[in-house]
């Protein structure tokens, strides 16, 4: 599972102010047509995964539901962490 919140460099306590903040500073920096000198297929991607994250974090039910889904996927992959440590 993705994790928006380090897409876009913020905590998940982030307020919108701060994301919105964060994500135009990101797309100035990583949009493809102000690029020079790094690969553009990169900046394309980049750009792809900072919009989808905004999509979701922005928005507060998706955020909402993205958080929830979230912490179920942290603490699934800390009991099979567990598990596997306890073999």
């Amino acid at each position: 599972m993705k994790n928006y919140y380090e897409i876009l460099e913020v905590s998940q306590s982030a307020s919108q102010e701060v994301i919105e903040k964060v994500y135009k500073t990101l797309a100035k920096k990583y949009h493809p047509d102000l690029q020079d000198g790094i690969d553009k297929t990169y900046a394309e991607q980049k750009m792809k995964e900072l919009n989808e994250a905004y999509d979701v974090i922005s928005n507060q039910e998706k955020r909402k539901s993205y958080d929830f889904e979230l912490e179920n996927f942290e603490q699934e992959k800390l009991r099979n962490s567990q598990q596997e440590k306890n073999k």
